[in-house]
């Protein structure tokens, strides 16, 4: 309530300023008073704690003119910031149902009221609001934002994918990217339909939009591996490693596999060691570890394990290290050692989160292409680090 009453102080000193301008005026002298009276039992309704009977009066008090509006939207983003829904949507409908308010505030009252809609769930509502607002210079883009986290919640996704054109016209690369992964969404449920060919068209054009999209590179590998397509299916994931080499890791052995049904497995290593050379990954570190194992012995192995992580160390790599010795270690008290050791690691891994969102930081031990905390695409990655790759 403190809040409420500090934020209508300048208010009150830009109302006293207009009753001086206009005090010699006489034939508004009684226009004035009633006012007076009015905004006065408007703050005696707020510090008796009658809210709803206080934004009646202040918001008659209020009249809206271009030195008050802005109160209006403090006002009203007050109450929303507090979870007062029904307040801020009384105070921003009064400003959209107001005849004389100028175009730009107008603007500015409907995207405010679509936000209240979308705050209290009222997604047909908030629609509606904001699908007003798409010509609008300074709301356009961030209507279509609000639009197509609607339709994202309502899995709606031919809605978003028919406003293509007006994302298309933005250039905004944000909401390229979510035009994008409406068309993987599609493209999953044509999959489960086995629509092999309109899977790919629908990846396809998901790639056009956002060319930088591995989620749909990563489905059409998986489309690809599943009618042993080989090379076509390494290629896409090759591809992600060129517009991700952190959620290239992820994919790490469904290249491998690809690669050895195409009878390429030297082809694979020498990929995988550049791999490693550019992202000092663990996962890659293991892959090329048993490369050189086969090639040159498990002694090399060790050799070559051992100077890495002096370099750079990370839990899972010194796990991997455990495991060779445990290979070599045989029956007796250092193979229970070394198998108790590398129990504990793994156990102490399965407690820490595989994946976090590069957004908002948000940790979990499974994929989502859509983070469930900030709900952006594709930025669910794995965790990098000690603890990590």
């Amino acid at each position: 309530m403190l809040e409420l009453l500090f934020l209508l102080l300048p208010v009150v000193a830009g109302y006293s300023w207009f009753m001086g301008r206009n005090s010699i005026k006489q034939n508004d002298q009684s226009a004035k008073q009633d006012l007076s009276i009015k905004y006065s039992k408007g703050l005696n309704y707020l510090l008796s704690n009658q809210q709803d009977k206080a934004i009646e009066y202040l918001l008659e008090t209020l009249k809206v003119e271009n030195d008050s509006v802005e109160a209006h939207f403090a006002m009203a983003n007050l109450f929303r910031r507090r979870g007062e829904l029904d307040r801020a949507l009384k105070v921003h409908e009064h400003l959209v149902r107001h005849a004389n308010l100028p175009a730009k505030d107008k603007q500015h009252a409907i995207f405010e009221l679509g936000k209240d809609f979308l705050s209290a769930g009222l997604y047909d509502r908030a629609e509606k609001m904001f699908s007003k607002l798409l010509k609008s210079k300074r709301f356009g883009v961030k209507s279509l934002t609000y639009l197509l986290q609607i339709y994202q919640s309502t899995k709606d996704w031919q809605q978003g994918i028919d406003l293509k054109k007006v994302i298309i016209k933005s250039k905004d690369k944000k909401l390229l990217h979510s035009l994008a992964n409406f068309y993987c969404e599609l493209a999953i449920q044509a999959c489960t339909k086995d629509e092999f060919i309109l899977v790919i068209e629908l990846l396809e054009q998901a790639l056009t939009y956002d060319a930088n999209s591995c989620r749909a590179n990563f489905l059409m590998a998986e489309i690809y591996e599943d009618h042993q397509q080989y090379n076509e299916a390494a290629q896409c994931y090759k591809d992600i490693y060129q517009q991700d080499d952190d959620f290239f890791l992820d994919v790490i052995d469904k290249i491998e596999h690809c690669y050895l049904a195409l009878n390429l497995q030297d082809d694979f290593f020498v990929f995988i060691k550049q791999v490693y050379d550019k992202t000092g990954s663990t996962s890659a570190l293991i892959k090329y570890i048993t490369y050189i194992e086969q090639k040159k012995g498990r002694g090399k192995a060790k050799e070559y394990m051992l100077i890495t992580l002096k370099k750079r160390p990370t839990i899972r790599g010194f796990k991997h290290f455990i495991k060779m010795q445990i290979d070599e270690a045989g029956q007796g008290k250092q193979y229970e050692s070394l198998d108790m050791m590398s129990k504990l690691i793994a156990a102490y891994l399965k407690e820490k989160p595989r994946y976090s969102c590069r957004n908002c930081g948000f940790n979990t031990s499974t994929h989502y292409w859509s983070c469930p905390s900030c709900h952006d695409w594709e930025q669910i990655k794995p965790v990098r680090g000690l603890e990590g790759e």
